[in-house]
């Protein structure tokens, strides 16, 4: 505020000067005495001004610098928001004001365990951020739809982190959606025809999941114990 001041002020000289300088004047420049002091305040408050917009380029630099550090908090604070923002798709009910939710950021970056080292307090800040803003939405909305928003917070922060493997994400959400029918005949019967299917993308779909079918084929006994699990999760 200080340095948008003394800008402002320092542009109100420049003006000031000029106008003086261009008015019509029978008196002689070195007589006009009440044009000498003007110049003389003007020059004076120059001087002043310009020192003190130069010790706060100082001061600037190091708000930039801090200011860049939690840009990260920031990031993590937008994600959030509209995560919640996203639940109006799910239910005319789940409306969030932004007020509401800075209530909740502001919170959070007051109730955060405090640390000297910067890169642990922005850490601090973005769990306790997490935290607060899923008990905040759970809170407010039924609990069929904890899961869902649980599963949408977390891909939108690791999309935001570039952690996301969106090929996967779109399998994981629509399967194998090609209208081709499926060549090769399923090993068990335990596997169903939509299944077998979805793992045909499946395998292949990228390095991580090459030579699963033929791993589901060499490990029957564990493949099969597994898919009768309750929560195989």
């Amino acid at each position: 505020m200080e340095t948008s001041e003394n800008k402002q002020n320092l542009k109100r000289l420049e003006d000031t000067l000029l106008s003086e300088l261009s008015k019509e004047t029978d008196v002689p420049l070195v007589d006009n005495v009440e044009l000498i002091d003007t110049l003389n305040t003007a020059k004076t408050k120059s001087v002043e001004i310009s020192a003190a917009l130069e010790k706060a380029k100082v001061t600037t630099a190091d708000i930039e610098t801090n200011r860049e550090s939690y840009k990260g908090v920031a990031w993590r604070g937008s994600i959030l928001f509209f995560s919640i923002q996203g639940l109006a798709q799910i239910s005319s009910m789940y409306q969030y004001s932004l007020a509401a939710y800075l209530g909740v950021f502001m919170n959070a970056l007051q109730t955060s365990r405090k640390d000297s080292i910067l890169n642990n307090r922005l850490k601090n800040i973005k769990e306790k951020l997490t935290q607060l803003v899923y008990e905040f939405v759970c809170m407010g909305i039924f609990e069929v739809h904890k899961l869902m928003y649980s599963f949408k917070m977390v891909t939108m922060i690791m999309d935001g982190d570039n952690k996301l493997d969106n090929i996967e994400l779109d399998f994981f959400l629509k399967g194998n959606t090609s209208l081709d029918a499926v060549e090769a005949k399923k090993p068990y019967e335990w596997i169903s025809d939509n299944a077998w299917k979805d793992m045909q993308k499946l395998d292949g779909l990228n390095e991580s999941w090459n030579g699963f079918i033929d791993n589901l084929k060499k490990n029957p006994k564990e493949w099969a114990d597994f898919y009768d699990q309750e929560a195989p999760e």
